[in-house]
């Protein structure tokens, strides 16, 4: 959706969030991004995690968590690492029904192992929320990021608050190269969110994938979700009232596992993307294809080394 231009009192409020992004310096490992601690004030923090939009809510199964958000607004949404259909949502995390790999639409759909469902509130009840929405959709929020990412062509702007259920999952990947920039902000209003297993990680490969680095950089492939095993997690973004932004690009793998339950509380973030009307990598390359460490079930030697120089002119030449 194009940025809104987006003024009034409620908009001023919110200036300062600019000034913090473009004072924050960057941070290198395990790739260029920033983190802001702190990002909005405590009062405005504590309107947004206690609003009975946001704040979590105690259910006692996955049909009532579901149910019970859509009540409250929010509708499933079209996600990486998720379906959108209820039913067998529900029914594959009670346990009734097996992982249909077949169920997962666009990215990441042979790679990973599970999946969950994306709620984005689409009805927002709250003014409170509704002007901070509307302000980090607007032309000032979005030519900030622009500036501090260093992001030049005309992009179009998307944030939204969501909560990612149980099962979500993200395998390592660098986004496709026709998001410009993305950033996650944590909204939790439980204590001890930081330990649990339901937030981004930030990745590098492993040393005998790094090659991979140099194949994404210099061909025409946009990069792909790969298995988590290729990778190591160097840091997560789990601390409350961060915001974490980053400009996709040939090195910024980043991954997310929901392991938590969900009756007590969900991820919540407000999740924003800049998107360039169209990719600006034109090619892709299924992630088997461009193993060149696994032996693709070869049992003897010269299998294993035929498998090889097969996968490196696949990768290599294109």
């Amino acid at each position: 959706m194009q940025a809104s231009d987006v003024k009034g009192e409620g908009v001023r409020d919110f200036d300062y969030l600019i000034e913090k992004i473009r004072e924050t310096d960057f941070c290198d490992v395990p790739f260029e991004h920033i983190i802001i601690e702190e990002f909005f004030t405590q009062e405005h923090f504590d309107k947004i995690v206690n609003s009975t939009q946001i704040k979590a809510q105690q259910f006692t199964s996955n049909e009532e968590v579901v149910n019970g958000l859509m009540e409250l607004g929010y509708r499933p949404e079209i996600f990486p690492g998720c379906i959108t259909d209820v039913n067998e949502y529900i029914e594959f995390a009670d346990g009734k029904k097996d992982f249909k790999r077949n169920l997962i639409k666009g990215y990441g759909k042979d790679v990973i192992e599970g999946y969950g469902l994306t709620m984005r509130l689409k009805e927002i009840r709250d003014p409170f929320l509704s002007d901070l929405i509307n302000f980090l959709n607007s032309d000032d929020f979005l030519n900030a990021l622009k500036e501090k990412m260093g992001v030049v062509d005309t992009v179009d702007i998307e944030t939204a608050y969501q909560k990612n259920l149980t099962h979500y999952e993200i395998s390592p990947h660098c986004d496709t190269s026709r998001k410009a920039l993305t950033y996650m902000i944590n909204i939790y209003n439980v204590d001890d969110c930081s330990h649990r297993e339901m937030h981004t990680h930030l990745c590098r490969f492993k040393p005998e994938y790094r090659y991979l680095y140099e194949v994404w950089k210099n061909n025409e492939f946009d990069p792909v979700w790969v298995p988590w095993d290729w990778c190591e997690t160097v840091k997560k973004t789990n601390t409350n009232n961060s915001i974490s932004i980053f400009k996709p690009s040939y090195d910024t793998l980043h991954a997310v596992k929901v392991t938590e339950e969900h009756f007590t509380h969900q991820r919540n973030q407000i999740y924003g993307n800049l998107w360039y009307n169209e990719p600006t990598k034109s090619k892709n390359k299924d992630w088997r294809a461009l193993d060149l460490v696994g032996d693709g079930g070869a049992t003897t030697r010269l299998g294993k080394i035929k498998f090889h120089l097969k996968q490196a002119a696949k990768t290599l030449v294109g």
